[in-house]
């Protein structure tokens, strides 16, 4: 009798202790909009230096040390990914999940939603410094040179300009903002001939997302030279 009733007490104890554990990762989780990116940008750099894998289970966010550990979870399905990118830059998303991450999840149907994560290991020791985004550089101005002529008259000679130079992109991820293609967010200038439908089938989401996110009230007009954002 008394072996029963302590080892219903040792079930009850276990069972108390696997609750209990569920119960603060759940409290850890944290929210975020998250997107992904992968057709077109096979081989290019990350932000880490080695070259974007859309096979790979990796995801670029903003600020977090490049090598953090996460694990994502979306729809019932979880994987863990590594930050080894900077990104993305459009609107509020905060995670920008790699081609093989988001098919995995379930994420690449929708294209963009909101996903939960927690972190899966310790936190690099030596974070790189917080990525700033680049700073168009001041044009200069050159005082004009007044020119002395033969007839004691003077006249003011051309001040020079110099455009300020566009920053390189650091990451396959700006090097889509760049190209204006791709799902990792930016802009698609409409060719003559295209359809919404045939956009959103190179952009890699849908109709109804690309519609609303442009408030575009008829999907069947679209005219030639048109940015469609996504």
């Amino acid at each position: 009798m008394l072996r029963r009733l302590l080892n219903a007490l040792w079930i009850f104890a276990l069972a108390f202790a696997v609750i209990a554990v569920v119960d603060v990762d759940q409290a850890n989780a944290e929210e975020a909009l998250a997107s992904w990116y992968g057709p077109g940008f096979e081989g290019l750099p990350t932000a880490s230096g080695e070259p974007y894998d859309p096979s790979g289970y990796t995801a670029a966010h903003k600020t977090l040390p490049l090598g953090t550990e996460l694990v994502v979870s979306y729809g019932g399905q979880s994987v863990p990914v590594t930050i080894n990118d900077r990104g993305p830059y459009v609107g509020s998303r905060e995670l920008d999940l790699s081609q093989a991450a988001a098919q995995t999840l379930g994420l690449d149907q929708a294209g963009v939603d909101y996903v939960d994560y927690t972190y899966s290991g310790s936190i690099p020791a030596a974070p790189e410094t917080a990525y700033a985004e680049p700073v168009a550089a001041e044009p200069t101005y050159t005082e004009p040179v007044v020119a002395e002529q033969d007839y004691n008259e003077s006249v003011a000679a051309e001040t020079t300009y110099t455009e300020p130079a566009s920053p390189e992109t650091s990451s396959a991820y700006e090097a889509s903002a760049a190209q204006g293609t791709g799902s990792a967010g930016g802009g698609y200038v409409v060719a003559s001939g295209d359809t919404l439908s045939e956009v959103a089938v190179q952009l890699g989401t849908t109709t109804e997302y690309l519609a609303s996110y442009n408030g575009i009230s008829d999907p069947d007009y679209i005219q030639s030279g048109q940015t469609i954002y996504y």
